[in-house]
């Protein structure tokens, strides 16, 4: 009996494992990709189903027939577990039939006897990169399937050597160890499947993106496009892998109008206000498309050009702002009459702020925003980030009442750079130390970035154009920035936190950096002789080509100059550079040829200071004499205290409290009738008084 009950279990057991196979045929045959489903792919599944069923009823037909009283009792009759199988069954067989009858309607590609040459007219298609981003990998695995893994010209060996090409970092890890044998390119794909194949962390992956978008900054096209698009690539990728956003449609909808503007906000309250049934996900789509059309048909006047775009050559391609922006209401420069807005132009920044606040006075701009109307009417809400009032940053020294002197900004200021450039009509005689390096974006992406470094600065630099890029959370800061003479030169907008390592890789340092719209002007040397230095010769430089004329994205100070400076200095002659080692690699800075007389030499020195306002008021805290205060009396504490008690606050704004009440106070019950008998008692005496006094005998006569 014991052995029978055995094969009655193994027998029930075989049965769930086939009801496992069976309902997972559809899910594997996707498994391989839409580029991978072909008519002998769905074949060959229908083939392995029809086999799981009849395996699948013989066993039964022999637990109901041999097995009849054992298996009465379980579950598998109880529940009737053969028509869950067979429901299971007919639907797999059911979706691979309607697959399989899309497939034979597509018209099949022609057989082509030379792959090259059926690709002569087109633009060749370049090997995809896969890092190990799990949201990156379905699109690499068709994509790679498509170009090396069905390309019938190509050995085992080829495609594993195409495979380990196009790996980076950690999926490169997998199957670095792996030689590049036949044998292997199968087991490395499986590896590879198994690893980046998991539906829990590509869900994973997908929220965490969606999660991390940013709430609408302005009422724009822009920004809508901006959450409109990650709402729809997130339900997309959701629903392409098996985990359609219909199971948690009220939470997504939600998540997506947290991220709108408060009037898109009120606008899609007000559309769905009729209703109380929760709404979908395509209504809000509905909406959102609406909406967008809408913007974009009112602002046709606002838009952003692509990043590091410049149709202009020459050195004027790294002067080019990273994001423009045009207001509506002139669309040139007033002074230099380019296509830039007014707080953005050169020529306007380097005038004094007197001169700027004659300028903006003199064409009737606003004050606020530099913008073609009164500044009563600007809609701006940015204040002035050094005082707080209303008036650009760059007007705030025109709006001083009292000059700030020099000597007032460096009692509390902090030194960050001091950056010596030549004039722009003759090549430069120094090197400036400068480093090609990687910084760690906001998705622990590696960006290549051009540094300065100075160890005369106190503080980091980093500017808007690479903070952009890398998308890291800013801290707000309000530093004002002075140059040379004590002259104000900005304003920082904030501050990142940076994570910076050498580009072969090694030890990090870390730094917090405050952000400026740009730097310095020093980009490259062209007629340096690199090649008469021979004690620079066989060194690893860490800028491996100082004629480049890409631009400075950040510059290192002292903060982190001990970190990154190694043992190891080698010098020249007088006129030859010195090479100091870093994590970096080795630096060179020095003159290497003699200055002419004609050069004029420009300084960019920065201080980091508190504004005036802030200054003042700390000087007069601490010059005030200390006022000890007056000592209450003992009825002034009771109604303090009695106050404290019984006081409270109306809805409009007003203090109510209870009028103080001393608690002994005289019994006047019985005063009227003291006063009646006091008063009753001086009359009785007074006419006792009368009576008492001797009579004096009247005269005759009166």
């Amino acid at each position: 009996m014991p052995e029978k009950k055995n094969q009655m279990e193994n027998l029930i057991q075989g049965q769930r494992d086939l009801h496992g196979r069976i309902s997972r045929v559809v899910e594997n045959l996707r498994k391989l990709g839409q580029a991978n489903i072909t008519a002998g792919a769905v074949q060959s599944r229908l083939a392995s189903l029809e086999s799981c069923w009849n395996k699948f009823e013989e066993q039964d037909k022999t637990l109901r027939t041999v097995h009849r009283e054992a298996v009465s009792d379980t579950s598998y009759l109880t529940e009737d577990f053969f028509s869950l199988v067979e429901e299971a069954y007919l639907n797999q067989k059911g979706t691979l039939l309607d697959c399989s009858t899309r497939l034979s309607r597509t018209p099949q590609a022609e057989p082509r006897a030379d792959p090259s040459a059926s690709r002569t007219t087109l633009p060749r298609i370049q090997l995809p990169e896969f890092t190990g981003r799990y949201e990156d990998w379905p699109a690499f695995r068709d994509l790679f399937q498509s170009l090396i893994g069905k390309d019938s010209s190509l050995s085992e060996v080829e495609r594993l050597h195409y495979l380990k090409v196009s790996l980076k970092e950690d999926a490169e890890a997998l199957i670095k160890n792996l030689p590049t044998t036949a044998e292997n390119y199968r087991r490395a794909w499986k590896i590879l499947c198994e690893q980046f194949e998991n539906k829990r962390l590509l869900v994973r992956s997908c929220l965490t993106k969606f999660t991390a978008l940013q709430k609408m900054k302005s009422e724009t096209a822009t920004e809508l496009r901006k959450v409109l698009n990650g709402a729809s690539t997130t339900a997309g990728a959701l629903e392409s892998i098996g985990r359609p956003i219909s199971s948690s449609e009220d939470l997504f909808v939600f998540f997506v109008v947290e991220r709108l503007d408060a009037r898109t906000r009120r606008e899609w309250e007000n559309s769905i206000s009729e209703s109380t049934n929760p709404p979908t996900y395509e209504a809000l789509k509905r909406f959102l498309d609406r909406r967008l059309q809408t913007l974009e048909a009112i602002q046709p006047g606002k838009s952003e050009t692509p990043a590091t775009k410049s149709t202009e050559t020459g050195n004027k391609a790294s002067r080019s702002h990273h994001v423009q922006k045009r207001e509506p209401g002139f669309s040139r420069c007033g002074i230099c009459k380019k296509e830039h807005a007014l707080m953005l132009c050169d020529v306007y920044k380097g005038k004094p702020a007197r001169e700027r606040k004659q300028y903006v006075d003199s064409n009737s701009l606003c004050e606020n925003c530099l913008g073609r109307h009164k500044v009563n009417d600007c809609p701006s809400k940015r204040l002035c980030s050094v005082c707080a009032e209303k008036h650009h940053t760059s007007l705030h020294d025109a709006f001083r009442k009292t000059p700030t002197e020099p000597e007032t900004a460096k009692t509390e200021s902090v030194t960050t750079a001091h950056v010596a450039r030549n004039s722009p009509r003759t090549q430069p005689s120094v090197l400036l130390a400068t480093a090609r390096v990687q910084i760690l974006d906001r998705y622990g992406r590696s960006i290549d970035a051009r540094v300065l470094i100075d160890q005369g600065s106190e503080a980091t630099i980093i500017t808007e154009n690479l903070a952009q890029r890398l998308k890291l959370p800013r801290r707000q800061t309000s530093v004002a920035v002075f140059g040379v003479g004590g002259d104000q030169t900005g304003v920082a907008r904030g501050s990142v936190v940076l994570k910076i390592s050498p580009r072969s890789g090694g030890e990090s340092v870390t730094s917090h950096a405050i952000i400026l719209p740009r730097l310095t002007e020093y980009s490259s040397v062209s007629d340096a002789p690199f090649d008469e230095w021979p004690h620079i010769q066989g060194l690893e430089l860490a800028d491996p080509d100082l004629t480049s004329t890409d631009p400075i994205d950040v510059l290192l100070g002292a903060d982190v100059y001990s970190s990154i400076v190694l043992e190891g200095l080698r010098k020249g002659t007088r006129l030859q550079p010195v090479a100091q080692k870093t994590i970096f690699g080795w630096i060179l800075l020095g003159q290497f040829k003699p200055a002419e007389e004609d050069q004029r030499v420009s300084s960019h020195q920065c201080l980091l200071g508190e504004s005036l306002s802030n200054l003042v008021r700390k000087f007069w805290e601490q010059e005030e004499l200390p006022i000890s205060p007056t000592p209450l009396t003992l009825e002034e504490q009771e109604c303090q205290e009695w106050f404290t008690r019984t006081h409270q606050r109306t809805p409009d704004g007003r203090y109510v409290v209870r009028l103080p009440v001393r608690s002994t106070l005289p019994d006047l019950s019985e005063t009227q009738l003291q006063q009646r008998l006091t008063c009753q008692q001086g009359s009785a005496t007074s006419r006792i008084t009368e009576c008492s006094e001797p009579q004096v005998p009247r005269r005759a006569s009166e």
